[in-house]
């Protein structure tokens, strides 16, 4: 019962926390930082107004008055105005002018003030840049410095404020129990924010790293895969040139080298559009789209290779049905599948394509009466090693990746499965438009 209320407060600890520092997406860490530190300040001094009051020391609790007026307003432009470097400026100027007139007025160098100038410097080496540390180091002991000396030659000036032993102890205590709290919730909220930032720049160096590995690998299939397909184009071109050819034997080789510059051309889009998502993420524009609409120019795209092998082409396509999703990222993913089961299922062999409704979604099912799939792990992702099909034909190993990339943007899901009778099927499924 226990664990489970405290998983229940969590969240709501969390909630509460970004409304008084901010959210991480939208402040960054100093920012963060110094909202959480005005924010225990505000308690700390509040705290400390009634506490100085009833302890007599009346004058000092005037002055933290002031100092919760004034840290409440610099909380405001830090939080709500994101004013970072004002406000920081302000609080450090404000705190070091209080300061130095509540010395005078809680026992000068005898009474708490200088455990409170060193609490103070503390924060301000928290909440400032690196650049600003000399400034406020100077600012903080030319303050302390000069109060103390002035002390040291006017002693009337420093107030009489303890009247006995009790009340010296009765300011002190607290004053350092409070200084030695602060010090360490802001040692551990800083190291604990440090800790999350290099968990985060791990993970984008990871990210980085794997994305290199890819590229390297994506270049190295380039350069080899696309060899071939050019050297075929090459050697038609010159076959052609030299010879003078029969027009049934012209007309073959022509449709062979159509054959060879479509594949090439799935080749290089499915690069580009890898390329692309790379450097500016998915672009995803959803919307409703008749299935069977971006279905037919992808069937029509692919029977010069299904009848190239006499493959039969079966469609069983809902006309009416309609999806929500991106349209050329749905037609990407055919494009795709029906690619791979026309390169994968040999000469006389069948290929259906078919939709239907399962659980409220949209299913779409490419199955091919193939070899199947023997090489099942991590087919979705690029450590796959793009093999030859029944024809010899040739890709960069990408396809399938895209495929379950461009599902995933669309709030889909892609998966597959090898037949009991042969060969595999492909399913897409896609949530319906209405």
């Amino acid at each position: 019962m226990l664990l489970s209320a405290n998983r229940n407060l969590l969240p709501l600890f969390k909630k509460l926390s970004y409304q008084i520092i901010g959210n991480p997406k939208d402040f960054p860490l100093e920012n963060r930082i110094f909202n959480a530190i005005c924010a225990i300040a505000l308690f700390i001094i509040a705290f400390n107004v009634p506490y100085n009051y009833l302890t007599g020391l009346k004058m000092t609790s005037l002055i933290f008055g002031i100092l919760v007026i004034s840290f409440a307003g610099i909380y405001y432009l830090s939080r709500f105005r994101n004013k970072l470097t004002i406000s920081v400026a302000l609080s450090v100027i404000v705190v070091n002018i209080l300061f130095a007139v509540n010395y005078f007025y809680s026992g000068g160098i005898q009474g708490a003030s200088l455990l409170s100038f060193t609490l103070a410097f503390f924060l301000t080496m928290l909440i400032s840049s690196p650049r600003q540390y000399t400034w406020w180091l100077l600012l903080n002991l030319a303050t302390v410095v000069g109060v103390i000396i002035y002390e040291y030659y006017h002693p009337s000036s420093v107030a009489a404020v303890y009247a006995t032993r009790e009340d010296l102890f009765a300011d002190m205590t607290p004053t350092y129990i409070t200084d030695v709290v602060v010090i360490f919730v802001g040692t551990m909220y800083l190291k604990n924010a440090y800790r999350k930032e290099k968990e985060r720049g791990d993970e984008k160096n990871k990210s980085l790293e794997l994305m290199n590995a890819e590229k390297s690998k994506l270049f190295s299939l380039i350069s080899h895969d696309l060899r071939n397909p050019l050297a075929s184009i090459q050697s038609y071109l010159q076959l052609i040139k030299e010879i003078e050819l029969e027009p049934k034997d012209k007309a073959q080789i022509e449709a062979e080298l159509l054959y060879v510059v479509n594949n090439t051309q799935e080749m290089l889009y499915n690069i580009l559009m890898w390329s692309k998502t790379q450097m500016d993420g998915p672009n995803v524009h959803l919307s409703k789209v008749n299935v069977s609409y971006a279905i037919q120019p992808i069937l029509q795209i692919n029977k010069l290779a299904v009848s190239k092998k006499k493959i039969s082409l079966e469609t069983y396509i809902d006309e009416e049905m309609e999806v929500l999703a991106d349209l050329n990222m749905l037609q990407l993913i055919v494009r795709n599948l029906l690619g791979n089961a026309s390169k994968f299922t040999p000469a006389g062999g069948t290929i259906v394509v078919r939709t239907s409704v399962v659980e409220g979604n949209c299913l779409i099912e490419v199955k091919d009466s193939g070899n199947g799939i023997h090489q099942q792990e991590d087919i979705f992702s690029l450590k796959v090693r793009s093999t030859f099909g029944t024809d010899n034909e040739k890709g960069v190993g990408m396809g399938l990746f895209l495929c379950r990339e461009y599902t995933n943007a669309q709030n889909g899901k892609i998966w597959f499965q090898n037949n009991q009778e042969g060969g595999s099927s492909f399913y897409l499924e896609l949530p319906l438009a209405n």
